[in-house]
């Protein structure tokens, strides 16, 4: 697999040649499952909180409550994600394209970075170590040992990125053709990399007028919203590589991906300069950023998602017990849900997280489809097929009725981020609406612990040298 063959490795395929490469995309994608474990603990706190009648059984105090919101928040939608795409980046420059990765000390010390930040911020949660400062994206625990992780988390991100960007340029340089996935994850790996001089320019603004202490919702405004793009660029490069896998073909041309990658990017290369426009503090930033997103995101994720779906729905035989095509289905149907709530956004309630976690769901649903097909490139076979089968839809049943009861809710008033007695929960709508999402709630996080546990137990077995290719018969 000198030259890319248009198909991830077969078993026992080049696997020598690109196995220190192997051992470390396996890190970063363990790493990924495993915030996954602690994001659930967080979620199901969260759902019980704000289910009626259970939250007033909770022998949790009020505050903690947004200890675990803060650490559920980070760790599902920020940490697993970021986790799951490093392992993407890494893939799509190494093992995909048949070489090692570009540094294995930058490898190893990427994942080390990345594993202990993921620790301090877990144990910071769970221990509930310091206030819960809500911001936008990003929240925070106000204390040094979260503030050490998340720390620990970036630069460990930071270092992957320049070792997968390195490997990508290398690959170029020797005349190796760059497939879609790894141009796809390039992109949504300059979007990272523009979040996060996003963020120092915010930090640096702010210290420049002799601020003492950051104001977190500002640091994180204008880098948060280019972190989505990163986020729906690596979850449409997803659907696009599932689709292939599944049918053996493109769904779109390297031309015509191309030109949608390069509309994203439009949309991202001015975000730094907008700190040299606005103040932080202005509502013409944070109007700015709102703005790029917006325009930005739909025309192109519009198009790769309708490519992807025809595709696939073209190929005839083609078994809803297959993950990786049940995954994408769902993720489409469950990102257009989210995209019609938020036209549906009027004030601040809780058609917002509607809204969000119907986009987020998307993401994580996709990246647990792929997470099935791409076993037999690590000599591994799943450890339940059945459970494989059931769990995209427990998850996405889950996250849509989540979605419902808190769109139910929000038209009747109900605020977002309250909990318990806050929510007044006063007339029989609101308490519907809070109730279906409470179970949806409940199912979506049967359907993550599902994912989890056949996820983890997989991971740990033994290599397969005679694991099957995307051979999927879940009777």
């Amino acid at each position: 697999m000198g030259t890319y063959s248009g198909s991830i490795p077969a078993p026992g395929q080049a696997h020598d040649k690109t196995r220190p490469a192997g051992v470390i995309v396996y890190g970063w994608l363990l790493l990924s499952v495993l915030s996954l474990v602690f994001a659930g603990v967080f979620a199901l706190l969260l759902a019980l909180a704000r289910t009626p009648v259970i939250e007033a059984f909770l022998p949790l105090g009020r505050d903690y409550i947004f200890v675990a919101l803060v650490g559920h928040v980070v760790l599902a939608v920020v940490i697993w994600f970021l986790a799951f795409e490093g392992f993407l980046w890494i893939y799509s420059a190494s093992v995909h394209i048949g070489q090692c990765v570009w540094s294995g000390i930058l490898g190893w010390a990427s994942l080390a970075f990345s594993g202990a930040g993921v620790a301090l911020v877990v144990i910071s949660a769970l221990f509930g170590l310091g206030q819960a400062e809500l911001a936008n994206y990003v929240p925070v625990l106000l204390t040094p040992v979260f503030y050490v992780g998340l720390g620990c988390f970036a630069l460990g991100v930071l270092l992957n990125l320049i070792n997968g960007m390195a490997g990508v340029l290398r690959a170029r340089v020797n005349g190796i053709r760059l497939p879609n996935l790894t141009i796809g994850m390039a992109v949504a790996a300059f979007a990272i990399f523009t979040a996060f001089v996003c963020f120092a320019l915010s930090a640096w603004f702010q210290i420049s007028t002799g601020k003492l202490f950051l104001d977190f919702e500002r640091l994180f405004w204008g880098g948060g919203h280019i972190l989505q793009f990163a986020n729906t660029i690596s979850l449409v490069t997803v659907l696009m590589f599932l689709a292939y896998l599944i049918c053996g073909k493109e769904a779109l041309s390297s031309g015509a991906s191309k030109v949608l990658y390069g509309i994203y990017l439009l949309f991202i290369i001015p975000a730094p300069f907008i700190f040299f426009i606005y103040d932080t503090s202005s509502q013409a930033y944070k109007d700015s950023f709102t703005a790029l997103m917006r325009w930005g995101l739909g025309p192109s994720t519009a198009v790769f998602m309708l490519a992807a779906a025809i595709l696939v729905f073209s190929k005839k035989g083609m078994s809803f017990k297959r993950p990786g095509f049940s995954s994408l289905v769902l993720a489409v149907v469950i990102f257009a849900a989210g995209g019609t709530l938020a036209l549906m956004i009027r004030g601040v309630n809780t058609i917002i997280p509607a809204h969000y976690h119907s986009v987020i769901g998307a993401v994580t649903i996709a990246f647990m489809g792929l997470f099935y097909e791409l076993l037999p490139a690590f000599k591994r076979t799943i450890y339940s097929k059945k459970m494989a089968a059931v769990q995209p839809y427990l998850y996405f049943a889950g996250i849509l009725m989540f979605a419902l009861g808190l769109y139910i809710a929000g038209t009747h008033g109900v605020a977002r981020k309250t909990y318990g007695s806050a929510q007044n929960l006063n007339s029989a709508a609101r308490i519907i609406g809070m109730s279906v999402m409470g179970l949806g709630g409940l199912i979506s996080i049967a359907g993550g612990i599902t994912f989890v546990w056949n996820a983890l137990l997989t991971l740990m077995r033994k290599e397969d040298a005679a694991a099957p290719a995307f051979e999927f018969d879940a009777r």
